[in-house]
Order: C-alpha cells, then structure tokens, then sequence
C-alpha cells in the first residue's frame, strides 16, 4: 500500500469530506481572487483607474472564474471529462416550474425574516459584546462611497453572484456533503463553510463584529441550503440568493445617493 493510501486509510471518510469541501471553497476564493487582480492590472494598464468596468470586470472574474469556474472543473474532474447529466443530475438543476417559481418569491421573504430576525436575536443577547452591530460588506463600503457601484452590484448580484456562489456552495459542496452525511448534517456544515470564505470581506479591527457579520452569512447559508433541499432546484437558492443581494445593494443606493 502506499504512502499516500495508508494516510487516507487512516482519515475518517467524514473528515476527509469536510476537507475536500473546505478545499474546494477556499481554492475558489482564491482563484477569484487571482483572476479579479488579473483583470484589474489589465484593466490599469488599458488606462481604466476605476469605477463602473472595472467593477463589472472584476465582478465576473470572482464570479465567473472562481466560485462557478472551479465547481465545474471540480465536476469534470470527478467524471474525467464533461458528463452533462451527470453534472445536471449532481447539481439538481433543472428547468423552473411554477411551484419554483413560489419557491423563488416566498424564499426572497423568508431571506429577509431570517436576516432581520437574527439582528433581532443578536441585539437582543448581545453576545459579542458590539450591541449588535457587525462590520459592513467591503462591496457595500465600497458602494456607499460610490453610489453608482451599487446600481451596477443589481444585475451583477442576479447573473453572477447568486448563480456562481450557489453553483459552488450549495451545488457542489453542499451536495458532495449529502453524500457522506444525513442532509440534516450536510445543511449545516456547507453553511459554515460559505461563512468561513465569506471572512476576508467582512475583516474589520473588532473582531466581535465580525463575528455577528459571518454569524448573518450562516444564517442565511443555512436557509438557501434548506431552500435547496425543498425545492430540489439549484435554480431556487441561486435566485433567492442573487434577488436578496440586488435588494441589499438597492436599499443602500437609495439611502447613500
């Protein structure tokens, strides 16, 4: 047996799964990382300092390239190639139907009963210490300074944001977690998963804060994962969640114009 066997031999299959999951989330982050600093020094070096194209850019590259890119490669390479109804069948996706769509419009409002009831709860118990108060999104921070950032983060939020993290975290870490535990255990752990990625963008210099910031993404990663396995659709997180986003990124437009 090799060297490499033995130490797989001696990982629990559970534990190497969560790996795999943690793995495949951060390479993603950090492959959209790379690409959005890619597309930005191409765009510098175009005479683009800033602005509305190269947030676009920079927004399909982290999108595109590295939640949705690195979730399909991982499924082609898992298949040794490109196997559609393999891919389609993994991803649950299919085309939507008018109970989806119900799903769609009652998961948008439920996404803001849980998003409001857990600033409620964390007001309430306090139990960070920052009387509820969490650090705001850098896209957001960045918008507030920029208002007509946060009219362009509207479409970016249906078309890529919600599709491609959707595709990566509820997809394929999610469901490659109901494949080694119960979905009740699965649901959880990818929503702590999409919270752990989530981290550098909610950094700030009070670490409580943070805290309740990622504690709203699991929140809200728990309830798309619950969606998800209601529904049986990829397409219902993924709209709910890219919807919840434009709606963010609208009411801040309007508060800061």
């Amino acid at each position: 047996m090799s060297s490499r066997r033995r130490i797989s031999a001696t990982i629990p299959t559970g534990a190497r799964t969560i790996g795999l999951c943690l793995v495949l989330a951060i390479v993603g982050w950090l492959t959209g990382f790379a690409a959005t600093l890619g597309v930005e020094l191409h765009l510098l070096a175009l005479g683009y300092g800033g602005g509305t194209v190269t947030q676009l850019g920079s927004a399909v590259a982290f999108n595109v390239v590295g939640a949705g890119g690195l979730a399909l490669t991982y499924l082609i390479v898992r298949r040794n190639g490109f196997d559609r109804s393999f891919i389609v069948e993994f991803l649950r996706l299919r085309k939507p139907t008018r109970w989806d769509l119900v799903w769609i419009v009652a998961g948008l409002v439920g996404a803001f009963v849980v998003a409001f009831g857990y600033q409620v709860a964390i007001e309430l118990l306090d139990p960070f210490g920052t009387g509820g108060d969490g650090t705001t999104h850098s896209g957001i921070e960045q918008g507030r300074e920029y208002p007509l950032l946060l009219l362009l983060g509207i479409p970016i939020a249906l078309l890529l944001t919600g599709p491609g993290e959707e595709l990566l975290y509820r997809g394929v870490v999610q469901s490659r977690l109901g494949e080694t535990f119960p979905t009740a255990l699965a649901v959880p752990l990818a929503a702590l998963v999409f919270a752990v990625v989530h981290f550098p963008v909610y950094m700030g210099d009070e670490l409580g804060a943070v805290f309740v910031s990622l504690g709203t993404v699991t929140a809200l990663g728990l309830y798309l994962g619950i969606l998800y396995e209601l529904s049986d659709n990829l397409l219902v997180p993924a709209l709910v969640h890219g919807a919840f986003n434009a709606v963010v990124y609208l009411q801040n437009f309007l508060a800061y114009v």
